[in-house]
């Protein structure tokens, strides 16, 4: 959802198909190595303590959810230009969260594999989406989209502390 929210404000600013597809295709394949490595570090974590990874996951869920709900009330979120650094920091900054959600995911599920190929390719898929949407929508669009996505991830939290 947050590399849906930032390409829709990038997208706002007319940015050319090469560097929509080269961002997205970044953004995807973060999505798929940072989960795979929270998912290792997960997986050290709670074998050697008493953790409960559903405490992690709602914790984190809601901590994400949260800065999401902060994102809204920016007034001018900070657009970097999309050169080789600043595609990195994008595909880093909307998917540090993909590491987090990786260190429960083996808790949810039991395939990563599948897990990781589909946050890759959806994430990719978004990033598009909302870079098409930016460049025929308003500003005031992609502040919307980090409040429902604050909002899911806050439901989703929930979700896992009572499943």
């Amino acid at each position: 959802m947050d590399a849906f929210a930032l390409a829709l404000s990038y997208g706002i600013k007319k940015i050319n198909l090469q560097n929509v597809l080269i961002t997205a295709v970044t953004v995807g394949l973060f999505h798929f190595f940072m989960p795979l490595l929270g998912n290792y570090v997960g997986i050290s974590i709670f074998e050697y303590t008493i953790i409960k990874p559903r405490y992690v996951l709602f914790i984190v869920f809601l901590i994400l959810s949260i800065d999401m709900f902060t994102h809204f009330f920016e007034e001018n979120p900070k657009i970097r230009p999309l050169n080789v650094i600043g595609t990195i920091l994008f595909a880093i900054s909307v998917s540090i969260d993909s590491f987090s959600v990786g260190i429960g995911i083996s808790y949810i599920y039991d395939n990563i594999i599948l897990v990781v190929s589909s946050f890759c390719i959806i994430s990719l898929l978004f990033t598009i989406f909302g870079f098409y949407l930016g460049k025929r929508l308003s500003n005031g669009v992609g502040k919307y989209s980090f409040l429902i996505g604050s909002i899911t991830l806050f439901l989703y939290s929930i979700f896992i502390l009572t499943k």
